[in-house]
């Protein structure tokens, strides 16, 4: 068995990487030098190349068995999926783990370029024949929110999602959990998994989870979809054409309301799914320390 990770240092990506490091029947693309540098020492082998060149793909993919598919929202997602995954499935692969995203339902709900670039490339792998395909649909990211650790502890955690809406926010080493164990099962799920946390929070009720772990008030301050929540996305330089679908992909957060919770951790791994109480504890704290803000000291206990 030979299985190839791409993304080996993305959200999710880097931590299937840390659970498979030391296992010599892994390969990791990378894109870059750097790239492998990020990656660190694995047992396995390292193949630097560019998932939209076709001969890159062809040496990533020969001899692979199994892939796990993620590719980070970009113009060119598409295209380097279905690269990898179609020359996978033609090299002899017989399975493959994608990392899709949770659909919406609901009214008022717009097609969406972040969703519909998972839809587009999980349909041509179904195209293709795939003996055994996973899409993982994970509910929106926990990890998200550490670029903003710092204003988080300062008490602010601003975004564009909207009030009103609630959402089962996941915790991505259990996304990264589940598709290991998808990737390594002798018999997998399959089928399309469905992840989210153990509850549907509203931000406002995110940012209670989050002061109790850094011991002091945080609130959510809503951030309109507006121009200049546009220009500041291009100015820090982001794509015109990812702003858009970022756009509508938060539009769709607030128009969707309540979202459904999934089950797929529980399915999978036999386990709750960790909790934002969890993450922000383990995973948040640290990072605000990192970033020169200590927890608040906790009150003296009688």
């Amino acid at each position: 068995m030979t299985v190839l990770v791409t993304t080996p240092n993305g959200a999710v990506g880097r931590h299937v990487a840390a659970a498979l490091r030391d296992r010599s029947d892994v390969r990791f693309l990378v894109r870059s030098e750097a790239s492998a540098r990020a990656l660190g020492a694995v047992r396995g082998e390292v193949v630097r190349g560019d998932a939209t060149v076709a001969a890159d793909v062809r040496r990533a993919v020969a001899g692979v068995d199994r892939l796990f598919l993620a590719h980070p929202y970009a113009a060119d997602q598409v295209a380097a999926e279905t690269a990898v995954g179609l020359a996978a499935v033609a090299a002899g692969a017989r399975r493959v783990v994608k990392l899709g995203a949770r659909p919406f339902a609901g009214p008022g709900i717009v097609p969406d370029a972040v969703t519909g670039a998972h839809d587009e490339v999980t349909a041509r792998l179904r195209a293709a024949g795939v003996p055994e395909l996973t899409v993982l649909r994970p509910d929106r990211f926990l990890e998200n929110f550490l670029p903003s650790a710092a204003a988080i502890a300062q008490g602010t955690l601003a975004d564009p999602a909207g009030a009103a809406g609630a959402r089962g926010y996941v915790d991505v080493r259990d996304i990264a959990e589940v598709a290991v164990a998808e990737l390594l099962a002798e018999r997998p799920v399959g089928g399309e998994i469905d992840l989210s946390g153990p509850e549907s929070l509203t931000l406002a009720d995110l940012a209670d989870r989050f002061a109790a772990a850094l011991g002091r008030p945080v609130r959510y301050v809503d951030v309109p979809l507006d121009e200049a929540w546009r220009a500041g996305l291009l100015d820090r330089g982001v794509p015109p054409g990812v702003v858009d679908g970022l756009r509508d992909l938060y539009a769709n957060y607030r128009a969707e309301g309540v979202a459904g919770l999934g089950d797929g951790v529980r399915r999978v791994l036999g386990r709750a799914p960790r909790s934002a109480a969890d993450f922000a504890r383990e995973v948040l704290v640290p990072a605000a320390a990192g970033a020169g803000l200590p927890r608040a000291p906790e009150a003296p206990r009688a």
